[in-house]
């Protein structure tokens, strides 16, 4: 009997020995799949209502003087998102993207002084301008993506490809009557930057309803290209077409590396012939030291480089059909 039960003991503790450190209940994880094989397309169109921001040195121009000095606010504009797509096999897709934005500013009543270095600090102070600052922004993304559905209500698209952008900044402060003698005087400050390169991002959507889901986006792009930056003084004597007073011209290849991101809603209607998708929400994006600039277009200050980012709310509509 004492031998049966020792063995019995025995048995308990190597049984016990043999689970220790072993995995408690195992979950088993929503599937993932792919979808069903389909030729589809279709066609989207969005609205952006975006401001642009920069670094310290190429917000803050000649707009007030010492010691005050303020952001010159080019403010909120339209620009628009244009897409196209054919899905085919089991979710992959062939996408073309663009997006063009521009901004248009024409303040007046500012002050700023005329830094030339050839002039004597006398003649330097203050002056009265009005300025033009122009602002035009194109991307373009050629892409090819995966569908992939992780359980029921969760939706993932990863994609991959190639990225144009191009940036371009136009500034003009007109000092009139700066100088008799001279009549009018100019001040251009002008930047632009156009990249390519590869583009990875992911699309998310969380369904609320079998209607309505969340939706968000993150991309990022590594683009080598050109960055050119010109700025200067031109006198306007009267009678005379101009001539430039003093410059400098920039030019260098470089890296450019960005970074995208979006949060809406969806909300998809279920048609005869297709699905339209109605979706809105708050986007922003950003290129890394994409621009040359000087602090106070003073060009007397070193060469600088400056971010340049866009941020804002979008709206817009996507009909995918069968092809």
């Amino acid at each position: 009997m004492l031998k049966k039960t020792s063995l019995a003991l025995l048995g308990l503790a190597a049984s016990g020995y043999a689970l220790a450190g072993t995995m408690g209940p195992v979950c088993t994880p929503g599937n993932v799949t792919v979808p069903c094989e389909a030729k589809r397309w279709d066609l989207g169109v969005q609205a952006l209502y975006l401001k642009p921001v920069y670094d310290a040195d190429m917000a803050y121009r000649q707009v007030h003087v010492a010691p005050t000095r303020y952001d010159d606010d080019q403010g909120w504009d339209w620009g628009y998102r244009l897409e196209g797509s054919y899905h085919f096999n089991t979710g992959n897709d062939v996408t073309l993207t663009w997006i063009h934005y521009s901004d248009f500013a024409n303040p007046s009543g500012l002050v700023g002084r005329i830094d030339i270095p050839p002039l004597p600090p006398a003649l330097r102070f203050p002056r009265l301008f009005s300025a033009i600052y122009k602002n035009r922004f194109e991307q373009v993304n050629l892409v090819m993506g995966q569908h992939a559905d992780f359980g029921l209500v969760k939706d993932m698209r990863f994609y991959g490809g190639l990225q144009y952008a191009n940036i371009e900044i136009d500034n003009t402060n007109y000092y009139f009557g700066a100088f008799p003698q001279l009549g009018g005087v100019n001040l251009f400050d002008n930047t632009d930057y156009k990249g390519v390169g590869p583009v990875l991002g992911i699309d998310y959507a969380y369904a609320l309803t079998n209607s309505l889901s969340v939706t968000a986006n993150g991309a990022a792009s590594v683009l080598y290209g050109k960055g050119k930056y010109n700025i200067g003084y031109v006198a306007l004597p009267t009678g005379s077409s101009g001539a430039v007073v003093r410059s400098i011209y920039a030019n260098k290849r470089t890296i450019v590396p960005s970074l995208e991101a979006k949060l809406g809603l969806n909300y998809a209607y279920n048609m005869a012939q297709g699905v339209l998708n109605l979706e809105g929400g708050y986007q922003v994006m950003n290129y890394f030291n994409a621009l040359h600039t000087q602090f106070l277009q003073n060009m007397a200050n070193p060469v600088t480089n400056s971010d340049y980012g866009l941020y804002g709310p979008y709206i817009g509509a996507k009909y995918i059909g069968n092809a």
